[in-house]
Order: C-alpha cells, then structure tokens, then sequence
C-alpha cells in the first residue's frame, strides 16, 4: 500500500490549487482563464514545496530532505559548478544542431533578440524547469525507487515525465516521436544525477540551458529555411520542437548508448540515497 501517498499527492494538491486560485477570480474577474490555470500550478506547486519537509521526515524518516532529493544549498559553489557544467553541455548540444542546419543551407538568418525574450528565457529556467526537476528528478525518483525497485524506478520516473507533457493539439503521429524523446530526455537526465553523485542542480543546467536556448531560436534569433524537413525539427509542421525531432531523437539515443555504463552506478547510488534516507543520514 505504499504506493497509495505517491499516487494521491497531487489528486490533492492540484484541486486544492484551482480552489484557491478560484478567490482571486472572484476580486478579478478581467483574469483570463490561462492566467488563472498558471496561477493555480503556482499554488499547488508552492503547496508541494511546504509539504515536502513533512514528506522526508514521515515517509522518508529523513530530516536533510533538500540533500536526500540533490539539493544542498550549502555548497553553494560547488553548487554553481555543477549547474553550469549542465548548462554548457546544453550548449554545446544546440551548438551541434545548429551546425546540423547551418552546414545543410537551412538557415536563412540570425536575428538579434530583445532583452525581454532573454528575461523570459531566464524565467523558464529558474521557474518551470527547476519546478520540474525537484518533481521529477528529485522526489518522484526516489518514490520510484523506494515503490519499483532501481531499474523499474528509472523507467518508470522517464515514463511519468514524458506522460505529464502530453499535448492535445498535436496529432497521434507527431505525438509518439514528442513523448519518445521525452522518455529518453528524462533518461538522460536521471544518467546527468548520477554523473554528479546525486547533485540536482547538473539536470536544472542542462534542462533548463536547453528549454532557454531553444526558446530563443524559436524567439527569432534563428530563422529557419522553409524548405527544411520538418521531421527534422519536429516532431511536426505545426510544432518545432527538436525533442521530438528526428536529429533529437538521435543525439538523445547516443548520450544514452556511450554513457550506458553508468546506470549500473545510478542503481547503486539511488538504493544508496534512499536506505540513508531511511536510516536519516546524508546521503
């Protein structure tokens, strides 16, 4: 029955979120219901955050929950390090798809971007992507691990992630290449974690270094040929996304294939994580 808090978490605190947001609807009926949809993730993600404490120490008999999840404030430079060590390796992976582009005449131009498109960039790593890696990365992993076992656990999480990105507006076709690199997306950086013996903060640079450069050529800093493949920046006409391109898919595979050795250390670290977590120490 253990697998009953995991599942119920946020069959709670997503209601629970839209309830409240609903109080500012009713002093503000000008909110637009987008607005109000975000507003009410806010909530419920801020509820999640004041909940986790009790979380690790119930559930996980731990009282470092930032640790036990990879994040230790501090060691704040070392902290720093690991992030922009993801960052850059985010980089250099959109430096490789772009060279792809630019070396087969499928770039028209490079444009310049306004310090608000690079504000907003800023705002998706600090905001969504790092929301996303404590749930992601960091406590549904360890809930993986602690209800599945090692292997299945890490499956299982990349699986969630990819689910929990499900569009409605795409098709079906156009849909399984976008949650395919999802699934491997969340593989790589579960294999990011261990490469920084359990550091979160690797996934938030590489995660968010990703999402934010992209954005910016999705922005308009890079205009792309209109005769480009579409299946190559895919994962359809109406959505450019490389995720869920072919060359995503493919630079996704071989990070995964060349760095295959250490998922045996990512079992070994996540038991190591959760039995010290357990027995409330450091891991």
């Amino acid at each position: 029955m253990q697998w009953i808090p995991t599942f119920t978490l946020f069959l709670f605190l997503y209601p629970a979120g839209w309830i409240i947001s609903q109080f500012l609807y009713i002093f503000n009926r000008n909110i637009s219901s987008n607005n109000l949809s975000i507003i009410g993730t806010i909530i419920t993600f801020i509820l999640f955050l004041s909940i986790l404490p009790s979380w690790g120490s119930v559930r996980w008999k731990t009282n470092h929950l930032w640790v036990a999840i990879g994040l230790d404030f501090k060691k704040k430079l070392t902290a720093l390090k690991i992030f922009f060590s993801g960052f850059v390796f985010s980089a250099f992976l959109i430096f490789i798809l772009f060279m792809f582009f630019f070396l087969c005449g499928w770039v028209d131009r490079i444009d310049y971007i306004k310090i608000t498109q690079v504000l907003n960039a800023i705002l998706l790593i600090v905001g969504i992507v790092f929301a996303e890696e404590i749930v992601f990365r960091g406590w549904l992993m360890e809930e993986m691990v602690l209800l599945l076992g090692l292997r299945r656990g890490i499956i299982f999480q990349s699986i969630i992630f990819s689910l929990a990105h499900y569009r409605s507006d795409i098709d079906f076709l156009a849909l399984i290449p976008f949650l395919s690199g999802l699934f491997l997306f969340g593989l790589v950086l579960t294999l990011r974690r261990t490469i920084d013996k359990g550091s979160l903060w690797g996934c938030i640079g590489l995660h968010g270094g990703l999402v934010g450069i992209w954005y910016l050529f999705d922005s308009g800093m890079v205009v792309f040929s209109i005769d480009t493949p579409y299946f190559l920046l895919g994962p359809s006409k109406n959505m450019v996304n490389p995720i869920g391109s072919v060359i995503g898919i493919t630079i996704l595979l071989m990070i995964v294939f060349f760095q295959r050795r250490l998922f045996a250390r990512t079992g070994r670290f996540l038991a190591s994580t959760v039995n010290a977590s357990f027995k409330d120490e450091t891991p």
